[in-house]
Order: structure tokens, then sequence, then C-alpha cells
């Protein structure tokens, strides 16, 4: 069963957003290496996120890769990824099968580019010190159609968001679950990680919209 988790990288990602699915799949790889995760970004340039740390995406939006999940992290650089009119034509242009997946701020972008009316949805309900919007009321202006919700995980088919930024690893287990993972397979890369204790807690804070 070949899956694949295509994570958007941008200057100013946060971190922990786009790292944390990343890992989950990176351990679960080690039960299914079919499982493949990935990161696509506007360029095949190295690309430096927060705290100073560069990487090189494996493809660029031109090249438009093959991916069961497009997942955007969110970051301070989500307030400029809004308006990169290349991302949203590629975001309008997956193909239906294609999970649109964010974490914190990256909602931002599906939000800007429409995908967020008459659904419920999440962000970052926590604000930076100075900051004057918390984020997810930020997103209500934003995307002012579409229905705030507080859940950690909000699952509405084709569309997924995730609250704050260690959401992306809950984010992580929910995505192997809509992958066709059982629960036993999850649950034993939870406990590889050293995770199990809190991914009980977290798995009970989602919202699957059927």
């Amino acid at each position: 069963m070949r899956k694949r988790l295509g994570i958007y990288i941008y200057s100013g990602a946060e971190v922990i957003d786009w790292a944390g699915p990343a890992g989950v799949f990176a351990v679960a790889r080690r039960m299914d290496p079919e499982l493949d995760v990935f990161l696509v970004a506007d360029s095949l340039a190295p690309v430096m996120t927060t705290g100073n740390l560069t990487v090189s995406p494996r493809y660029s939006l031109d090249q438009k890769p093959d991916m069961d999940a497009f997942l955007i992290p969110g970051g301070i650089g989500s307030r400029a990824e809004m308006h990169n009119g290349r991302l949203i034509d590629f975001i309008k242009n997956l193909p239906e099968k294609t999970l649109l997946v964010s974490v914190c701020t990256g909602s931002w972008v599906y939000g800007k580019a429409g995908l967020l009316d008459g659904l419920q949805c999440t962000n970052r309900k926590n604000a930076d010190p100075g900051e004057k919007i918390v984020p997810i009321d930020r997103l209500a202006e934003i995307a002012p159609k579409c229905i705030i919700d507080r859940h950690r995980i909000v699952d509405t088919g084709r569309i997924l968001t995730a609250g704050g930024i260690t959401s992306s690893l809950e984010m992580g287990f929910h995505l192997l679950e809509r992958f066709g993972f059982d629960e036993s397979f999850v649950n034993m890369v939870a406990h590889i990680m050293e995770y199990e204790k809190q991914w009980g807690l977290m798995k009970e804070d989602r919202l699957v919209v059927s």
C-alpha cells in the first residue's frame, strides 16, 4: 500500500510543524517501507526554515509530484505564502484524491484560497508575546465563511487542519489512520516514539466530520 505525503516547505516554516509529521512517517516506515514523505518547495533551491535550519526539497511545485496528501505547515512565512499565486494555483489543481492538510497557520493559505468556506477548521489558539491577534482569530478574518473549531485536529473529509505547533505530531498519527493503517499500527508508532501516553490523551481531541 504505497502512500505518499508531500510537505510544503518555505522560508520561515515552523520546524516542528513540518518535522513532526515527517518524523512520524519516518518511524512508521520501519514497519511499512512503502510509506513515503518528502518536502516540496517553490523551487529546488535550499530553504531556510525557523531556527536557521536549511533544508533541501525533493520536488518543486513545477514537478507536480503525485501525492496522497499535501501538508502546509505554519510559521512566520505563512503570511507571505497566503499571497503566493503559484502555490494557490498548485493547490487548486491537485487531484481530488489528494488530501489537503495544514498545521497551525498553514490553514491561512487554504483560507485565502477560499477552500475553507462552509467547513469546520482550526488553528493555533495561543498567541506569541506581543502578537495582537491570536492565529485562530486571524483565520476567522481571512476566511469569514469557514466555521472556526477549537479541536486539536479537525477532519472534514478532504481538508484536515491541526491547531498549534505540537499538533503536527497528532496530525502525523491521524494521517496514518487516513492512509488505512489500523489502530494497533498507529499505537505501535507512538510507542516506538515514546509518545503513547500523549497520543492516548490527544487522539480524543479530534473532530471528524463524516
